[in-house]
């Protein structure tokens, strides 16, 4: 669900299952049974995507550290100027 493809799908179904009734038998999901759900979803997203974006952007720096530091030693270049 944090790479949101098709969260969607998952909240929907998220939203209309009920728990098995006493005798531990499944039931039918109910269109809307628990809308309070959407409020779980939505918080997981922004959070999850919040850490999936903090992911890259770390990767994404850490290799322009590296290719800086590379620079500043410099061995950056194989061949001589």
């Amino acid at each position: 669900m944090m790479s949101t493809e098709g969260w969607i799908d998952i909240m929907h179904a998220g939203i209309d299952g009920i728990s098995p009734d006493e005798n531990g038998e499944p039931m039918q999901p109910k269109f809307n049974n628990s809308p309070i759900m959407i409020l779980y979803f939505v918080i997981f997203m922004v959070f999850g995507s919040q850490f999936i974006l903090n992911l890259f952007v770390g990767v994404i720096m850490d290799n322009f550290n590296k290719i800086k530091e590379k620079e500043e030693l410099g061995s950056l270049f194989v061949t001589e100027d």
